[in-house]
């Protein structure tokens, strides 16, 4: 018997599949709502200009292929500490930040979810549902034991707070409880500010480290208010856990490009952590990708680079938002579109049966994941009576 006879028939990713039905559809008036990936008004995901004009500098003056070094790019890793700390902030100006680049949001993760095991011998994630489906799948491969909890209430359209701070009452010291950053995924429901800063305090209370994966910053309330979000909630906790990805506000989906922040108690244990996570990320990757994170660092360092990026980004932000109120000035065609106004990003969470995800696709050309989850940004100037017109005759 050979090896690979053993291996038993994998399960198909839900949201490639969705992608490869949406390719071969011919109907010439389809929808995508699938995929999360940020879209234009013509329905095209496109490179920023910003982006676009620092990788012509970047192919233009490169001199080199060699490896990088184990924590990855220090301009690119200084950059981003800058962005989303701030130059003067507490911790960094205290020498308790650790980083390295990590492979895109999921790369950092990863890392994250191996240092925990490392500092402790039980490793547990408190886990909100529903969200990006790949936390249980990372939480899987890495082994680490998973507890979950009702985050969102589908039928109800809200938030289930009770759940939440039940959960983080149970919370033990060293365990990690997953936060989204602004723009939750999948259900565009945030947090308040004063609910965040609870929930902190209570974490901070029973010594459980919170892991905040962030990648639709400046998508929510505007760059400044979203980064200023994750800065509180560093500065609400000793320690904490913090990934940060370039896909989305970047638009470096491909490139998979990200960074993975260790907030330490002191600049000690900051040396300690530091030299843990290049040993973790040696064996997963050995060295991460250049090619992205050199391009943030040129984006983020050169000023007319900079207020380009930063203005498309508004764009993009006031694009989900115009999309948003148009969808909220439907709900009497599709009630269950409520709420959408009051959410953030660029998905929307529907209270949708399996059947009712196959008929949108079948009958009306629409294409989603079969959670429920759509991708708002898929819909093109025209798109969005179409959509209603199609929740509603399902």
């Amino acid at each position: 018997m050979m090896m690979f006879d053993r291996l038993a028939e994998p399960s198909g990713d839900a949201l490639h599949g969705v992608m490869a039905r949406f390719r071969a559809d011919p109907r010439p008036n389809k929808i995508d709502l699938g995929v999360g990936v940020y879209r234009d008004e013509t329905g095209a995901s496109p490179v920023m200009a910003a982006v676009r004009d620092a990788e012509r500098l970047r192919i233009e003056h490169q001199d080199t292929k060699a490896y990088q070094a184990l924590a990855g790019d220090h301009l690119f890793i200084e950059a981003m500490t800058d962005l989303v700390f701030g130059v003067d902030g507490p911790a960094v100006r205290e020498g308790r930040v650790a980083a390295i680049q990590g492979t895109g949001g999921t790369g950092s993760l990863r890392i994250a979810l191996e240092l925990a095991k490392l500092a402790a011998a039980r490793t547990r994630l408190h886990l909100g549902l529903p969200s990006w489906p790949n936390h249980l799948g990372l939480a899987e491969a890495a082994e680490v034991e998973l507890l979950s909890h009702r985050y969102f209430d589908v039928e109800e359209g809200r938030i289930d707070l009770a759940a939440i701070e039940e959960s983080a009452d149970a919370a033990g010291e060293g365990d990690l409880f997953l936060l989204h950053g602004p723009c939750h995924n999948p259900t565009g429901a945030d947090l308040t500010t004063a609910q965040r800063a609870s929930l902190h305090a209570t974490l901070a209370e029973r010594g459980a480290v919170p892991l905040i994966d962030a990648a639709y910053y400046g998508l929510g309330d505007g760059l400044a208010a979203d980064l200023e979000l994750l800065r509180d909630d560093v500065a609400a906790s000793p320690r904490a856990l913090v990934s940060v990805a370039c896909s989305k506000s970047f638009g470096l989906y491909r490139e998979r490009t990200g960074i993975l922040f260790a907030i330490c108690a002191s600049a000690a244990e900051r040396d300690r952590v530091q030299g843990q996570l290049e040993r973790i990320s040696r064996t997963l990757v050995s060295m991460p990708p250049a090619h992205g994170a050199a391009t943030v660092a040129l984006v983020l360092t050169q000023p007319g680079l900079r207020a380009s990026w930063e203005s498309e980004l508004a764009g993009m932000r006031a694009r989900m938002l115009a999309l948003r109120a148009e969808l909220a000035a439907l709900t009497n065609t599709a009630p269950m579109l409520r709420g959408v106004d009051r959410e953030k990003g660029i998905f929307k969470l529907l209270p949708l049966s399996r059947d009712q995800i196959d008929r949108l696709a079948r009958d009306h050309a629409t294409h989603m994941a079969p959670s429920g989850r759509a991708n708002l940004a898929g819909l093109k100037a025209g798109d969005a009576e179409r959509f209603a017109a199609a929740l509603a005759a399902i």
